[in-house]
């Protein structure tokens, strides 16, 4: 498969670790952007790549043939492009693809985040993140049972859940443009466990997570970084889709102290 990959080098190189920031459902590269620029005028050689099937990599009429292993033999490929161990950056379903990652493959990498992730042990099949990505019309009917005085479509409640009402119509509009349909194995495969519970970490791991996302809650991202011995980092504020929301410096901030600590 040919991977589209984004790559910002640094101008005044502060460390020799590279980032590589991984994506999650439905999205690519291209909601890194922000972060690509950011991270590389602070002096870090940073890398986006969009998983097959998603962006400007092949495979989109294969999609729904891709599993979770798929995604993380795609993270592995970049990874065995660089000189250097870099620092994995997984976002939503990209905090799972890391999480299968390490249960394979540590000694490749310098450290981990985990932004927004996948909670650790899978999504749970009857919370309502589970019910979007198995049974969408059971996910509309379950928030219409909390809320019988609304008139909800599932467009309002991605609006509401998805992006905690950070963006205009307009903008809305655009980001929607850019997203992709997600695999339906993969969709299955989120609800598994990713890792199998009896590896041992040796590579620092940080979890961050927003009081303001309304996909991956306090309480998820707690559980994330409970199962793996360290105290959660919250942010303010911040829509799950924290790469391009307004406020996304705020989340590069947390990254940076975190990745700070590790060169």
């Amino acid at each position: 498969m040919k991977l589209e990959v984004l790559v910002h080098k640094a101008e005044n190189k502060k460390s020799h670790i590279p980032l590589v920031f991984i994506h999650g459902a439905a999205g690519g590269a291209w909601y890194f952007e922000s972060f690509l620029s950011y991270f590389s005028n602070k002096g870090f050689d940073c890398y986006a790549f969009s998983l097959r099937g998603h962006g400007k990599s092949d495979g989109y009429d294969e999609l729904n043939t891709f599993g979770l292993d798929d995604y993380v033999d795609d993270l592995k490929s970049v990874i065995n492009r660089l000189e250097e161990k870099p620092i994995v950056i997984g976002h939503s379903m990209g905090g799972a693809i890391v999480q299968k990652y390490l249960s394979k493959d540590q000694d490749h990498l310098a450290g981990a985040l985990l932004l927004a992730s996948a909670e650790a042990g899978g999504i749970s099949d009857d919370s309502p993140l589970g019910l979007f990505f198995s049974d969408s019309r059971g996910f509309l009917r379950s928030m219409r049972q909390m809320y019988p005085n609304q008139d909800l479509s599932l467009e309002t409640l991605i609006n509401e859940t998805i992006f905690s009402n950070r963006f205009s119509t307009q903008e809305l509009k655009e980001i929607r443009l850019k997203l992709t349909k997600e695999s339906s194995k993969v969709k299955k495969d989120l609800l598994k466990p990713f890792m199998t519970g009896n590896e041992k970490i040796k590579i620092p791991i940080y979890v961050i997570g927003s009081l303001g996302d309304h996909i991956v809650t306090k309480d998820k991202t707690e559980k994330t970084a409970k199962a793996f011995g360290v105290e959660p980092i919250f942010i303010d504020d911040l829509c799950h889709f924290m790469t391009i929301d307004p406020d996304w410096e705020k989340a590069a901030e947390a990254i940076l102290s975190c990745v700070s600590n590790l060169i």
